[in-house]
């Protein structure tokens, strides 16, 4: 049976009813524990700048707190059932440890706010990692679009050849998609970066608690105010920050694809290392890139998560215990994305081009929309240029293009110095 802070009066609920309430919240706790004691450690700073702790009780709770998170990183203490939460396993153990002082280091908070800090914290340092990811991502596609710049391949729209195009232009698309993906997390960090420790249940406590030097403590940029909104704002927050991890996600699934149709025999346009692929336990001759269908399909637990979550927050004002269940979500879906994300730079980096292949594939009507824009060149009306190659029996009379005349960021004209620049410039 596990303890319970807020069991005053000896009434211990079954374990089948425990176990309901506490759900998975020791395991996800794990993921949180460490802030939980850093944030612990601000507010009793902040209790003692007010007077409801002494110094020198100060001193002796920070040096049992940094032990405790030092017992926990050594694994010498461990989060387990008999807690009910990672918030009474931090009391308890003061209390163990410093007997009545550590009664004293939850005035002035309730687990509301101890575990949206936690949580804020834990989402601030998750996205930095995501963040860093993308960036490496992005590095790699950028090396691998200045060595293929030049190489042909065969576009494709509604997976028909369209038009000749380049691995450059293939590898960097997905270079300045993931240098987006930076700017939108340096954006939902900026818009999640503010303390709720302080609001305690929603409703605040009469003390004059000292919000701003814990803000400053545990590095946020601004206080949020508004005690009530603190609690609401459990669920929006987490909403956003797992659509922003959809965002890396989804172009994880783009690549991912295309990736499976290249690599396929049918296409035969790229290999990647052995490593990254399978065999077939009924059939010999199988080489299955099983790590590329995986990161396709991942995309789908977060969106599974973003709808979860979604549904979830029909709620009124105020803390509700559904909300819960917004730090599965949350937690599940970071451990999901960096997975992902953290696989790949090897993988791009192993690619290797099918050059031969990618050039037997453009033939002379592949073609045609250059041949067009030659004859626009010297004159002619677009239209008229179009229906003149469309109707030719004979493509080869008409020059090209010279792809010295290409568009900003197309085939011929790449400006990857621009995206190189876009992403050093980056935080």
């Amino acid at each position: 049976m596990s303890k319970k802070i807020w069991n005053t009066k000896g009434v211990e609920s079954s374990y089948e009813i425990a176990s309901f309430l506490a759900g998975e919240d020791i395991e996800l706790d794990k993921s949180i524990f460490i802030y939980d004691i850093d944030a612990t450690i601000a507010h009793i700073k902040g209790l003692a700048s007010i007077g409801v702790i002494k110094k020198i009780e100060l001193a002796k709770l920070i040096k049992s707190l940094k032990e405790l998170r030092l017992k926990f990183l050594n694994k010498s203490f461990k989060l387990t059932e008999k807690y009910e939460d990672c918030h009474s396993a931090i009391e308890f153990y003061l209390i163990k440890e410093l007997g009545e002082l550590g009664k004293k280091v939850h005035t002035g908070r309730s687990r509301n706010d101890q575990v949206l800090v936690a949580m804020r914290l834990f989402a601030k340092k998750n996205l930095m990692d995501c963040k860093k990811s993308n960036k490496s991502i992005a590095r790699v596609l950028l090396r691998k679009a200045k060595k293929h710049e030049n190489n042909p391949m065969p576009g494709y729209t509604h997976l028909q050849r369209a038009m000749p195009s380049s691995w450059g232009l293939w590898f960097a698309s997905y270079a300045e998609s993931f240098i987006d993906n930076v700017d939108l997390i340096n954006s939902t960090i900026e818009w999640i970066d503010s303390n709720p420790l302080g609001s305690a249940a929603g409703y605040g406590v009469s003390l004059p608690l000292d919000r701003k030097l814990t803000t400053k403590e545990l590095g946020f940029k601004r206080t949020q105010i508004n005690s009530l909104y603190i609690q609401n704002s459990r669920g929006k927050y987490e909403m956003q920050i797992i659509n922003t991890l959809k965002q890396s996600m989804l172009d994880v699934r783009k690549f991912s694809w295309d990736m499976s149709l290249f690599l396929s025999q049918e296409f035969d346009l790229l290999k990647i290392d052995k490593a990254y692929l399978t065999g077939s336990s009924i059939m010999p001759n199988k080489h299955n890139p099983d790590v590329i269908e995986i990161l396709r399909a991942n995309y789908s637990i977060l969106a599974g998560q973003a709808s979860e979550l979604e549904n979830l927050l029909s709620l009124p004002s105020g803390y509700q215990r559904d909300l819960q269940l917004t730090k599965r979500s949350l937690i599940s879906s970071f451990d999901i994305s960096l997975k992902s994300l953290n696989i790949l730079p090897k993988l791009i980096g192993s690619i290797k081009v099918n050059k031969s292949k990618s050039i037997a594939y453009i033939d002379e009507e592949m073609k045609m929309t250059d041949k067009v824009y030659a004859l626009v060149a010297q004159g002619k009306p677009f239209r008229d240029a179009y229906n003149l190659i469309k109707n030719s029996g004979d493509l080869s009379s008409y020059a090209q293009s010279n792809s010295k005349d290409y568009s900003e960021g197309s085939p011929g004209n790449l400006a990857l110095d621009k995206l190189e620049a876009r992403l050093k410039k980056q935080k």
